[in-house]
């Protein structure tokens, strides 16, 4: 069966794969709700275990569960990224419910990436009727539940998957047109506090030192180290301080948003903020923070990969084109160690993390075929390797 028919039998199959949507985007899985992530882990693991695969649920003390399936026992493994948790509170249903409606479907994490579950649902499904993996490879499905925050304890994971893994696929969202994501922004956040002196600001300001004052003569320096001709950009997010417009500020603090392309930008950044010095000198500052998440580059090896799936999605007339952007992913961590990473193989849709969020319902069946293709194309290389790929 060829990769137009994959599609065709899976369009067939579009209400099943609504009703499974539906079902995964009902339960609430807020980053913060242990037992709301916990909950999704368990209801995967009962819908997966049907399948021929091994499921594996990461404890975790405080965050939510990560999940690693895996499907086949070879040496070569394929890696294939999702994440669990979604950016809305617990009770966003209530106002935010799932929707179809026509070609368009809507609710919370429908696009950002609840999806990615059925599209693997569907994956396993066809390898489990077509007799694959083959007897070399592993494909490992790794589900971190605490992407959204940093992946702080998910991270971890990625690592370990990623040196074992010739390849990492993510199943982000695509960028807005359908187009492949070949390189992502590293992602910093820094907290700056300054400690002033209060006084009354008719009677004794000189007595005083303002807190914001000396805050904004900070952010004014750290908004200079932005350099768009090198992809850095720097955002102050949020600020907070003082407490009556008549009083001196004891104290303020602002929460700053770091994004950087380049890996010597990271450090140059994380560099200026550990400099910064006070002008007032009869403040106090305190900064924290870091680049947490590094840059996901575009290397050779991304390029071959991205032809790789270019090749296969012209069997379904689909065309595919690349993008950067400014977001970051589980991937800029996989990517770290070395191996090559293709992004944004999820559906095509728009809005995520805002009440808009939606997906196109028949770019379901059009990238899980995308999706099964690529992964066939990388497994019947028998001793493949990304060196050895042509394009």
């Amino acid at each position: 069966m060829n990769l137009k028919d994959i599609q065709q039998k899976l369009m067939t199959q579009e209400e099943d794969s609504i009703k499974l949507l539906k079902r995964f985007v009902e339960i609430e899985s807020f980053s913060y709700d242990k037992q709301g992530i916990d909950n999704l882990c368990r209801v995967i693991t009962n819908i997966f275990q049907e399948l021929p695969v091994s499921i594996e649920e990461l404890q975790e003390e405080t965050l939510g569960n990560h999940l690693r399936i895996t499907y086949g026992e070879g040496n070569r493994q394929i890696t294939i990224l999702s994440h669990l948790d979604t950016v809305y509170p617990r009770g966003t249903l209530e106002i935010m419910p799932f929707r179809l409606d026509g070609n368009k479907v809507s609710g919370p994490g429908v696009y950002d990436m609840k999806v990615s579950y059925v599209m693997m649902y569907h994956l396993f499904k066809l390898l489990r009727e077509n007799k694959g993996p083959g007897d070399d490879v592993r494909i490992v499905w790794l589900l971190t539940s605490d992407e959204e925050i940093g992946s702080p304890s998910g991270k971890h994971h990625v690592y370990r998957e990623a040196d074992k893994s010739e390849v990492i696929l993510v199943l982000e969202p695509t960028g807005g047109d359908g187009a492949l994501k070949t390189s992502r922004k590293g992602g910093g956040k820094f907290r700056i506090e300054v400690k002033g002196i209060s006084a009354h600001a008719g009677v004794n300001p000189e007595e005083g030192a303002n807190a914001i004052e000396e805050l904004v003569y900070q952010i004014s320096k750290i908004a200079a180290l932005a350099d768009s001709s090198k992809g850095t950009s720097i955002n102050t997010g949020e600020i907070r301080g003082g407490t009556l417009f008549n009083v001196v500020a004891e104290h303020a603090v602002a929460e700053v948003d770091v994004r950087v392309l380049i890996p010597s930008e990271a450090e140059r950044i994380e560099n200026a903020f550990k400099s910064l010095t006070v002008n007032n000198p009869k403040t106090s500052l305190s900064v924290e923070g870091s680049i947490y998440r590094p840059p996901m580059i575009r290397t050779d090896k991304t390029g071959v990969l991205f032809n790789l799936a270019c090749a296969v999605a012209e069997e379904i007339g689909l065309t595919l084109s690349e993008v950067m952007t400014g977001g970051g992913s589980d991937g800029n961590y996989a990517a770290s160690r070395g191996v090559p990473v293709l992004d944004g193989l999820g559906v095509v849709g728009g809005y995520a993390h805002s009440p808009e969020e939606f997906l196109w319902k028949d770019t379901i069946a059009e990238r899980t075929s995308l999706l099964y293709g690529l992964v066939l194309s990388l497994i019947r290389k028998q001793h493949w390797h990304i060196d050895n790929i042509v394009n």
